[in-house]
Protein backbone atom coordinates (compact mmCIF):
# COMPACT_ATOMS: atom_id res chain seq x y z
CA UNK A 1 0.00 0.00 0.00
CA UNK A 2 1.79 3.47 -0.93
CA UNK A 3 2.34 5.78 1.67
CA UNK A 4 -0.08 8.02 3.37
CA UNK A 5 1.96 10.60 4.05
CA UNK A 6 0.13 13.91 3.15
CA UNK A 7 1.06 14.96 -0.89
CA UNK A 8 2.13 18.42 0.47
CA UNK A 9 5.21 17.10 2.49
CA UNK A 10 5.68 14.52 0.34
CA UNK A 11 6.08 17.55 -2.77
CA UNK A 12 8.72 19.05 0.13
CA UNK A 13 10.46 16.36 0.34
CA UNK A 14 10.83 16.18 -3.21
CA UNK A 15 11.72 19.70 -3.92
CA UNK A 16 14.13 19.38 -0.86
CA UNK A 17 16.08 16.01 -0.93
CA UNK A 18 19.86 17.61 -1.97
CA UNK A 19 21.45 14.00 -2.59
CA UNK A 20 20.55 10.87 -4.65
CA UNK A 21 19.18 7.74 -3.42
CA UNK A 22 20.73 4.74 -1.41
CA UNK A 23 21.40 1.20 1.07
CA UNK A 24 22.17 -0.31 3.99
CA UNK A 25 22.13 -4.17 5.87
CA UNK A 26 20.71 -6.01 8.34
CA UNK A 27 18.92 -5.75 11.41
CA UNK A 28 15.38 -6.32 11.89
CA UNK A 29 12.84 -4.01 13.48
CA UNK A 30 9.19 -4.03 13.88
CA UNK A 31 7.87 -3.17 10.80
CA UNK A 32 3.64 -2.43 10.44
CA UNK A 33 1.27 -4.76 9.31
CA UNK A 34 -2.40 -4.66 7.29
CA UNK A 35 -3.85 -1.28 6.89
CA UNK A 36 -0.68 0.41 8.59
CA UNK A 37 1.71 -1.12 6.07
CA UNK A 38 2.88 2.05 4.36
CA UNK A 39 5.48 1.58 1.56
CA UNK A 40 7.02 4.31 -0.02
CA UNK A 41 8.32 5.05 -3.51
CA UNK A 42 11.70 4.84 -2.29
CA UNK A 43 10.81 1.14 -0.68
CA UNK A 44 10.99 2.40 3.14
CA UNK A 45 8.67 0.68 4.93
CA UNK A 46 6.42 2.05 7.70
CA UNK A 47 7.69 1.17 11.56
CA UNK A 48 4.77 0.18 13.71
CA UNK A 49 2.69 3.23 15.01
CA UNK A 50 3.75 1.47 18.47
CA UNK A 51 7.25 2.19 18.40
CA UNK A 52 7.78 5.29 16.56
CA UNK A 53 4.31 7.14 15.09
CA UNK A 54 5.61 8.18 11.92
CA UNK A 55 9.02 6.52 10.51
CA UNK A 56 9.62 4.57 7.64
CA UNK A 57 12.84 2.38 7.18
CA UNK A 58 14.64 -0.19 4.58
CA UNK A 59 13.02 -3.90 5.23
CA UNK A 60 17.22 -4.56 5.98
CA UNK A 61 17.88 -1.74 8.40
CA UNK A 62 21.34 -1.77 10.35
CA UNK A 63 22.64 1.04 11.65
CA UNK A 64 25.43 -0.85 13.83
CA UNK A 65 28.46 -0.46 11.22
CA UNK A 66 28.33 3.23 10.75
CA UNK A 67 31.11 4.89 13.10
CA UNK A 68 30.66 8.83 11.96
CA UNK A 69 27.57 11.34 11.48
CA UNK A 70 28.12 13.57 8.52
CA UNK A 71 25.15 16.63 8.98
CA UNK A 72 24.26 17.47 5.22
CA UNK A 73 22.70 21.32 5.20
CA UNK A 74 19.16 22.03 6.27
CA UNK A 75 16.29 23.38 4.39
CA UNK A 76 13.38 24.80 5.27
CA UNK A 77 9.85 25.12 2.54
CA UNK A 78 7.11 26.98 3.85
CA UNK A 79 3.36 26.86 2.16
CA UNK A 80 2.51 28.69 -0.74
CA UNK A 81 0.31 31.28 0.86
CA UNK A 82 -0.88 34.01 -1.62
CA UNK A 83 -0.31 37.75 -1.09
CA UNK A 84 -3.60 39.37 -0.75
CA UNK A 85 -5.21 42.49 0.83
CA UNK A 86 -6.30 42.12 4.46
CA UNK A 87 -8.60 44.53 6.81
CA UNK A 88 -9.66 44.01 9.92
CA UNK A 89 -12.79 41.98 8.87
CA UNK A 90 -11.14 39.23 6.82
CA UNK A 91 -8.65 39.22 9.08
CA UNK A 92 -10.58 37.82 11.59
CA UNK A 93 -11.52 35.02 8.47
CA UNK A 94 -7.87 33.97 7.46
CA UNK A 95 -6.00 31.61 9.24
CA UNK A 96 -2.76 31.35 6.89
CA UNK A 97 -0.83 34.38 6.47
CA UNK A 98 2.39 34.48 3.81
CA UNK A 99 6.30 35.07 5.01
CA UNK A 100 7.84 37.82 3.64
CA UNK A 101 11.48 36.72 2.22
CA UNK A 102 13.64 38.92 4.58
CA UNK A 103 11.39 36.57 7.69
CA UNK A 104 12.28 33.61 5.71
CA UNK A 105 15.40 33.96 5.70
CA UNK A 106 15.94 34.50 9.01
CA UNK A 107 13.98 31.17 9.92
CA UNK A 108 16.24 29.52 7.57
CA UNK A 109 19.36 30.94 9.26
CA UNK A 110 17.44 29.96 12.60
CA UNK A 111 16.84 26.83 11.72
CA UNK A 112 20.25 26.14 10.30
CA UNK A 113 21.91 27.35 13.65
CA UNK A 114 19.62 25.25 15.86
CA UNK A 115 20.25 22.17 14.11
CA UNK A 116 24.30 22.41 13.89
CA UNK A 117 24.02 23.59 17.68
CA UNK A 118 22.35 20.65 18.51
CA UNK A 119 25.09 18.53 16.47
CA UNK A 120 28.09 21.18 18.03
CA UNK A 121 27.56 20.21 21.37
CA UNK A 122 29.61 16.74 20.84
CA UNK A 123 33.44 17.45 21.00
CA UNK A 124 34.35 14.64 19.62
CA UNK A 125 34.67 16.24 15.82
CA UNK A 126 36.86 14.29 13.25
CA UNK A 127 38.24 15.99 10.08
CA UNK A 128 36.16 14.46 7.19
CA UNK A 129 38.71 13.72 4.13
CA UNK A 130 36.19 12.10 1.61
CA UNK A 131 36.65 8.41 3.16
CA UNK A 132 32.76 7.68 3.19
CA UNK A 133 33.25 4.03 4.56
CA UNK A 134 30.86 3.59 7.79
CA UNK A 135 29.18 7.49 7.69
CA UNK A 136 25.65 7.88 7.96
CA UNK A 137 24.90 10.92 6.18
CA UNK A 138 21.67 12.97 8.23
CA UNK A 139 19.47 15.50 6.75
CA UNK A 140 16.86 17.72 8.84
CA UNK A 141 14.19 19.45 7.22
CA UNK A 142 11.23 21.88 8.03
CA UNK A 143 8.52 21.47 6.12
CA UNK A 144 5.17 22.63 4.84
CA UNK A 145 5.70 25.69 7.27
CA UNK A 146 2.70 27.96 8.05
CA UNK A 147 2.32 30.78 9.50
CA UNK A 148 -0.93 32.36 11.00
CA UNK A 149 0.53 35.63 11.84
CA UNK A 150 -1.01 38.44 10.33
CA UNK A 151 1.13 41.61 8.91
CA UNK A 152 1.21 44.47 11.34
CA UNK A 153 -0.20 46.43 8.87
CA UNK A 154 -4.09 45.05 8.93
CA UNK A 155 -6.43 48.15 8.24
CA UNK A 156 -8.42 48.85 10.90
CA UNK A 157 -7.65 46.71 13.16
CA UNK A 158 -5.06 47.00 16.22
CA UNK A 159 -3.76 43.42 16.86
CA UNK A 160 -2.05 42.54 20.76
CA UNK A 161 -2.10 38.78 20.31
CA UNK A 162 -1.49 35.96 17.67
CA UNK A 163 -3.97 32.33 17.87
CA UNK A 164 -1.21 29.21 17.62
CA UNK A 165 1.46 31.34 15.16
CA UNK A 166 3.44 28.30 13.82
CA UNK A 167 3.28 24.92 12.21
CA UNK A 168 5.69 22.71 10.68
CA UNK A 169 6.49 19.16 9.66
CA UNK A 170 9.95 17.92 10.93
CA UNK A 171 11.50 15.99 8.43
CA UNK A 172 14.66 13.67 9.43
CA UNK A 173 16.18 11.78 6.56
CA UNK A 174 19.19 9.28 6.93
CA UNK A 175 21.09 8.11 3.95
CA UNK A 176 24.46 5.47 3.24
CA UNK A 177 27.07 8.12 2.63
CA UNK A 178 28.64 5.81 -0.40
CA UNK A 179 25.86 4.64 -2.02
CA UNK A 180 23.36 7.71 -1.31
CA UNK A 181 20.79 4.84 -0.53
CA UNK A 182 17.75 6.21 1.74
CA UNK A 183 17.97 4.26 5.14
CA UNK A 184 15.14 5.99 6.83
CA UNK A 185 12.43 8.95 7.42
CA UNK A 186 10.86 10.62 10.32
CA UNK A 187 7.94 13.09 9.98
CA UNK A 188 6.80 14.97 13.01
CA UNK A 189 4.37 17.84 12.65
CA UNK A 190 4.05 20.31 15.36
CA UNK A 191 1.84 23.22 16.60
CA UNK A 192 2.47 25.83 18.54
CA UNK A 193 -0.66 26.28 20.72
CA UNK A 194 -2.30 28.87 22.96
CA UNK A 195 -1.81 32.85 22.26
CA UNK A 196 1.49 34.93 22.23
CA UNK A 197 1.84 38.34 22.10
CA UNK A 198 2.30 39.74 19.06
CA UNK A 199 5.52 41.75 19.84
CA UNK A 200 6.91 39.22 21.08
CA UNK A 201 6.04 36.35 18.81
CA UNK A 202 9.50 36.54 16.39
CA UNK A 203 11.62 36.90 19.32
CA UNK A 204 9.71 33.61 20.82
CA UNK A 205 10.06 31.86 16.99
CA UNK A 206 13.81 31.55 17.51
CA UNK A 207 13.19 29.43 20.74
CA UNK A 208 10.48 27.31 19.35
CA UNK A 209 13.12 26.50 16.26
CA UNK A 210 15.24 25.00 19.40
CA UNK A 211 12.80 23.32 20.56
CA UNK A 212 12.07 21.43 17.26
CA UNK A 213 15.87 20.88 16.48
CA UNK A 214 15.45 18.46 19.78
CA UNK A 215 13.24 16.51 17.90
CA UNK A 216 16.24 15.12 15.76
CA UNK A 217 17.78 14.31 18.68
CA UNK A 218 14.78 11.64 19.92
CA UNK A 219 14.29 10.12 16.56
CA UNK A 220 18.26 9.72 15.75
CA UNK A 221 18.41 7.83 19.13
CA UNK A 222 15.23 5.97 18.42
CA UNK A 223 16.53 5.11 15.05
CA UNK A 224 19.67 4.30 16.47
CA UNK A 225 17.86 1.36 18.39
CA UNK A 226 15.91 0.59 16.15
CA UNK A 227 19.09 -0.37 14.08
CA UNK A 228 21.36 -1.80 16.58
CA UNK A 229 23.76 0.73 16.49
CA UNK A 230 24.96 0.68 20.53
CA UNK A 231 24.13 3.84 22.75
CA UNK A 232 27.88 5.29 22.23
CA UNK A 233 27.57 9.11 20.99
CA UNK A 234 29.47 8.38 17.43
CA UNK A 235 32.00 10.67 15.79
CA UNK A 236 30.88 13.46 13.85
CA UNK A 237 32.84 13.48 10.32
CA UNK A 238 32.84 17.07 8.78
Amino acid sequence: MRSRVSSAILFSIAGLVLLCQMGASVAQPVLATGEDADITEEGLHRVDPLIMEAAWIRPDFDLSGYTRVLLMPTAVQFRDVPERGTDARTRSMTEEFPVDEDRKEWMREQWRAAVEARFSQDSQLEGFQGDTSNVLVVQVFLADVVSRIPPYSVVGSIITYVSDPWAASIILELRDASTAQLLARTIDRRNTVGLMDIGEVWHRTEGLLKRWAQVMDERLSQLSELGGRDSTTPEWAR
